[in-house]
């Protein structure tokens, strides 16, 4: 993907609970791959071998 698209047209990964510019939602470690974006040398399938997951923070 080009990297000049606006986060709101970037395809979600499957971890991500919402897209990068929502607000209430924050970048984090991927809870599967712990950040190292793969898991047993293939791409992690949760955050799409990136490392991080988008997380809905706040709340009450």
């Amino acid at each position: 993907m080009d990297p000049s698209t606006p986060d709101d047209q970037k395809p979600l990964n499957p971890g991500d609970e919402g897209p990068a510019d929502a607000p209430g939602v924050g970048e984090d470690l991927c809870p599967a791959c712990l950040g190292a974006g793969s898991v047993g040398g293939v791409a992690c399938a949760l955050c799409g071998g990136t490392g991080k997951v988008l997380q809905g923070i706040g709340g009450g």
